[in-house]
């Protein structure tokens, strides 16, 4: 069933087939004869002509290969790399610019600056206003999407190949010229703080924010969303975002990646003119991304929803980065922990003690280390009873490794989700932007699939050995406070640090009695 069918239209088909169901069971049996079946003991006999079928199960099919596409590579008469892949069974082209500056280059005190840019960029240039642009894209059937993250920054443009020129002059334009005028900044401030507000709104987002910042430290680019907070947002002037454009946005700081229905001289023609102009410049130093030091016993960060009747629980602390040299043992570690339906959490959490419809876990690889983190949405009066099972699947893997059917399982998790990254000419350059992002080669995929199934069991010990650490992971519970504080003490795991949804400290008396009124 196509994922973008309506709830109107699957409640048809569902009650279609429920009638049909009905009709074929009051439908009396008719023998070869013509003559009605005779009921053997009072119960109906019904055959189909496809019943000796249904009797056997089908045989799987045979294993499906699959060889994931390497980009050529080329390079601008100023140097500025682009990734071409060829893909001429639809008539369909992709082009995203991605450049190595994310949230890691946000300056102090304004988180969020990054994703504000990649947000500004087709709402206005010098010569285009955003009415224009949007309009110039549809005309098109252009679809232009850009966002911003760790430690990169995105916008690709989707469209019929037939539209490749006319579709790089807005792209370029966007790319090269924004205006970052008042009025246009003022209406996506608007924007983004409803969009910051309904993220604040969602426990599991509060979890993964707040996770975040013990993580990292409140100093931390990476400690906020990558959105910002309110303060930063509604600080940010429209001269800072021109800053960090004319700052970071330079050809020997970005790709272009070109998937798609395209022939290489012309389209190599084409961004020279648009691109090639563009001068490299010296970039500025960047940020730190060392998280800070944790001092002090561990704490308990809560966010308090009076009256919850569900928790968000997060436990984490600092993963792996593309360049750490465990770096598939521990995903496949993670993945044996919480990445799928069968991993150990789900299995104890959902299946085997009912706290949860889902739990899971995952590593946030980054250039630099990211963040590793476990979460499960629990009923919210079994919350620190969810929490000691997290803590103590942690402890079971680290201390008793894995078997070699959740190894083999876990590997072919990892291997036969590939092919899914490379779906549609969108998803193949989303891809490959990240892989150049992380500093990865083109062919970077070739080798993927040799080098998960390399890893063995002992090397996945030693990872989780190493990364799993429930004695010092960090904790968030978004939930009733009231309800919980006394249950969440008693498992003597730290103090609880009252916070509200921003991450800001709330003193836990006054929140407590706010929940009692």
């Amino acid at each position: 069933m196509s994922p973008s069918m309506t709830w109107n239209a699957r409640l048809s088909l569902v009650s279609g087939l429920l009638l049909l169901a009905a009709c074929a069971s009051s439908t009396p049996a008719v023998a070869p004869s013509g003559k009605a079946a005779l009921p053997d003991a009072g119960v109906a006999v019904v055959t189909t002509l496809d019943a000796p079928f249904r009797q056997t199960l089908p045989k799987p099919g045979p294993p499906v290969s699959f060889t994931p596409p390497v980009p050529t590579v080329f390079k601008l008469t100023n140097g500025l790399p682009v990734w071409v892949v060829e893909k001429h069974d639809i008539p369909l082209v992709t082009v995203e610019m991605v450049v190595a500056a994310g949230e890691d280059t946000d300056p102090a005190r304004r988180p969020g600056t990054a994703s504000f840019v990649a947000d500004m960029l087709d709402e206005g240039t010098r010569s285009r206003d955003a009415s224009a642009i949007a309009a110039a894209f549809e005309d098109q059937a252009a679809v232009f999407r850009s966002q911003a993250d760790g430690d990169s920054m995105a916008a690709a443009v989707s469209f019929p190949s037939a539209a490749l020129s006319p579709v790089l002059d807005v792209f370029s334009d966007c790319m090269l010229h924004p205006a970052f005028k008042a009025r246009d900044v003022e209406r996506v401030r608007a924007l983004r703080l409803g969009d910051l507000a309904q993220l604040e709104a969602d426990p599991t987002q509060v979890g993964k924010t707040l996770l975040g910042r013990d993580v990292f430290g409140d100093d931390h680019p990476w400690a906020f969303p990558a959105l910002g907070t309110v303060a930063s947002l509604k600080a940010i002037r429209p001269a800072e975002l021109a800053d960090w454009h004319r700052a970071w946005m330079k050809p020997n700081n970005a790709v272009l990646v070109v998937v798609g229905d395209v022939k290489v001289p012309e389209l190599l023609a084409q961004l020279q003119s648009r691109f090639g102009g563009w001068t490299p410049a010296k970039l500025p130093k960047r940020r730190s991304v060392a998280p800070r030091p944790h001092k002090g016993p561990r704490v308990i960060t809560v966010v308090d929803r009076p009256g919850a009747a569900q928790s968000s629980v997060w436990v984490g602390e600092l993963g792996v980065g593309v360049a750490s040299a465990d770096l598939y043992p521990a995903q496949i570690a993670g993945n044996v922990l919480g990445g799928g339906f069968k991993s150990r959490l789900n299995a104890n959490l959902r299946s085997g003690k009912g706290y949860s419809y889902g739990a899971a876990s995952f590593f946030e690889v980054r250039r630099e280390p990211g963040v590793f983190a476990a979460f499960a949405p629990v009923v919210a009066d079994k919350t620190p009873e969810a929490l000691t099972e997290i803590l103590g699947e942690l402890r079971r893997l680290r201390e008793g490794g894995i078997d070699d059917l959740e190894l083999a399982e876990a590997k072919a998790g990892l291997i036969q989700s590939l092919p899914a990254e490379f779906e549609t000419t969108t998803a193949t350059a989303l891809t490959f932007g990240r892989i150049w992002a992380l500093g990865r080669p083109p062919d970077y995929f070739v080798e993927y699939t040799r080098k998960i199934e390399a890893v063995t069991r002992d090397d996945v010990a030693a990872a989780a050995g190493q990364r799993f650490r429930p004695e010092a992971v960090s904790i968030v519970v978004v939930g009733p406070l009231a309800q919980l504080k006394p249950r969440l003490e008693a498992l003597e795991l730290g103090k609880l640090d009252v916070r509200n949804a921003s991450g800001e400290a709330i003193k836990a008396a006054r929140a407590v009695r706010s929940t009692q009124r």
